[in-house]
């Protein structure tokens, strides 16, 4: 790494001292003070024995991004797999996970597409509803089910969440203009009245694309746009309903990003329409019952050349689940629950096919002394496509004084194979070409036990340090394996199979051993009434090994070793912020397309603001790739080079 390099990165994390208050510091703000939705039991964060970072509503908009993946990259011990501009498609990694051991959940409800992993960050919601965003690392399967495996990212919405809101009113917008014919607008607001909640919002990034390198003739376009509207009623005192609606429309030039065949002239167009509803009935301040239902239909329209034929999917996802928490004293609470879901899909390459899961689950929390937490789960899962499984997990924090917390976990965890690794080319026309993947009808659920221990040290206000030793040893991991044509005929029975070429088979293949080292540093401080300083810096470490060395495709893209964070500085009459990601991995090359991947780059993102009217209207200038750093996460998939814009940013709060 050139001196440069290294400067720039003690410089990040040096900073990490002098940051901004809206930044993912504000979230590490003592995490007694902070509700933990996703632990099923609205828990403080320092009794989940887990290692959190909570983002809330006010840092989002500062961030010097476009979208909410984009967000992602910045964030401490999280690695984010991006391959074109703008969120247009992204894989997420926590812990040295593959990008399908990450569950995320709306207000609790399963995100995760059932045609691919890769869907997993199309997340159908406006930056303008968000009341905050949850990071859960490690194992989570015991309360929220399969694939929860490198941990959740739980987004919980204003309307939805279940906080006391009588009489507020917000609208926020931010609007930019860029280089390649760029707009960018995330605009939106919410208003609670007496008993009504509503909100809504567009989140929107165009452009023509810069032009990729030769020998590509194409631009990295891309055109997204998601829509979200959700309101809440309270009916009584007790009872509330809530509901959401939400559209995802994304169409880009999709070239090299899954191949890095010199024939790839893909494109791609995907939607997905999101219905969640609620129904939350608080029988007092020690119990509460909810039920919930959310229902998906997405479409996956990919051609990989023009002349080629397309794969056309089209899924549905239903989901219902019940839930009871109960505090039954000062020392104990409790939630039981049930779930119950059907996955389908309608496919020219994977056939049609339809699935039901159904689970029940329990989560018990005992304070028994002053500082000491024990959280214990357990779920029980039958799938129709990998069986029955039971799954127990166990959470302890001790607080130590008032400025250290040590937690530790231990768990089990699973991940249900997709529609695309049972079922892909097994319904294709004609012979399949070589090298093309094919599905497994016949894959079991992976399995992997997982331990944690750590500490939380907050020596001085606003002063946070993190660190967390995990361990994760899995079996039954699926991947993709060159295997010769006449054994994966005689494997899977399938008539549309050359003997002769080698494909890339699906399979239940070895053991893995993920172990790594998570540290995070962050602080925030007020010089003055008006001028603040904040930020946080992360580091995580993962080594990953596997028993019987096979080259695995899904493992081989997780970076040894991450630092992201971001810094700033907000006052009356200037914002600034800037974030900075650094990634070690293995080296690739591809000659047929002239592509490589280094073992190492460092990206900035940078955001000014000079406010126009002080807390309500500031002028915004924004470059990504600051250093113009050629640079990809995921061979071919070359990343943008710098990038100019600008606009306004408007805050109107009640």
């Amino acid at each position: 790494m050139p001196l440069t390099r290294y400067a720039a990165l003690v410089f990040c994390y040096l900073s990490a001292f002098n940051a901004l208050a809206q930044t993912p510091a504000d979230s590490s703000r003592a995490l007694r003070e902070v509700t933990v939705y996703a632990s099923r039991l609205s828990q403080p964060g320092n009794q989940t024995g887990r290692a959190v970072t909570v983002i809330p509503s006010t840092s989002i908009a500062r961030y010097p991004v476009n979208s909410i993946d984009d967000l992602l990259r910045c964030l401490p011990a999280l690695e984010v797999q991006s391959r074109g501009s703008f969120g247009a498609q992204a894989d997420v990694s926590l812990r040295g996970s593959t990008f399908n051991q990450v569950l995320f959940l709306l207000d609790g409800m399963r995100l995760n597409d059932p045609l691919t992993g890769h869907f997993g960050a199309y997340l159908p919601i406006t930056p303008a509803e968000i009341e905050q965003i949850e990071i859960i690392r490690g194992a989570g399967a015991a309360l929220y089910g399969p694939d929860a495996v490198g941990g959740v990212i739980n987004i919980v919405t204003k309307t939805f969440a279940a906080t006391e809101r009588r009489h507020e009113a917000e609208l926020t917008s931010t609007t930019m203009r860029g280089e390649w014919n760029l707009w960018h607008t995330s605009t939106g607001g919410f208003l609670a009245q007496n008993r009504l909640r509503l909100g809504g919002g567009i989140l929107l990034n165009t452009t023509d694309g810069q032009p990729r390198d030769a020998p590509s003739t194409q631009r990295s376009d891309a055109n997204l746009k998601t829509y979200s509207l959700s309101a809440a009623y309270d009916l009584t005192a007790k009872l509330s309903l809530a509901a959401r609606a939400s559209l995802d429309r994304r169409d880009y030039s999709a070239q090299y990003f899954y191949t890095t065949s010199a024939a790839d002239q893909s494109r791609e167009t995907t939607n997905k329409d999101w219905y969640q509803g609620q129904i939350r009935y608080q029988h007092n301040e020690r119990a509460r019952t909810e039920a919930q239902v959310s229902a998906s239909r997405g479409t996956d329209y990919y051609v990989f050349t023009p002349t080629s034929v397309a794969n056309d999917h089209l899924t549905h996802y239903t989901n219902v689940l019940l839930s009871h928490q109960q505090q039954f004293s000062d020392k104990v609470r409790a939630t039981l629950g049930g779930q119950a879901d059907r996955r389908a899909v309608e496919s020219n390459d994977r056939g049609n096919h339809a699935q039901w899961h159904y689970a029940g689950f329990g989560v018990v929390a005992v304070t028994p002394t002053p500082g000491l937490a024990l959280t214990g789960g357990l779920r029980l899962d039958h799938d129709q496509a990998y069986g029955t499984e039971l799954v127990p997990q166990l959470n302890v924090s001790q607080q130590i004084g008032e400025v250290l917390t040590v937690r530790g976990a231990i768990g089990r965890a699973i991940r249900a194979p997709d529609f695309t690794e049972r079922y892909n080319s097994n319904g294709r026309a004609g012979i399949v070409p070589t090298g093309f993947n094919v599905g497994n009808a016949r894959l079991q659920a992976e399995r992997t036990l997982n331990y944690e221990i750590g500490a939380d040290y907050r020596p001085l206000p606003g002063l946070t340090a993190k660190a967390t030793y995990f361990l994760r040893k899995g079996n039954n991991q699926i991947d993709y394996v060159p295997t010769p044509g006449g054994q994966v005929i005689e494997a899977s029975g399938l008539t549309n199979l050359n003997p002769a070429s080698t494909y890339r088979y699906a399979q239940n293949l070895f053991e893995v051993t993920t172990q790594g080292l998570e540290t995070e540093l962050a602080y925030a401080h007020s010089f003055t009434p008006k001028i603040r300083f904040d930020g946080s810096v992360g580091h995580t470490y993962v080594h990953v090994t596997n028993a019987e060395d096979i080259a695995s495709q899904y493992l081989a893209n997780i970076a040894r070793h991450v630092i992201s964070g971001t810094v700033g500085l907000t006052s009356t009459r200037v914002n600034g912020s800037v974030s900075g990601l650094w990634k070690q991995r293995d080296g690739s090359a591809a000659a047929a397309i002239n592509r490589t991947q280094r073992t190492e780059y460092l990206v900035f993102n940078a955001r000014l603001e000079v406010a126009l009217l002080p807390k309500r209207l500031w002028l915004t200038g924004q470059v990504q790739n600051l250093f113009n750093e050629q640079y990809s996460d995921l061979l071919g998939a070359q990343m943008p080079s710098r990038w100019l814009m600008g606009g306004v940013r408007l805050a109107l709060r009640r």
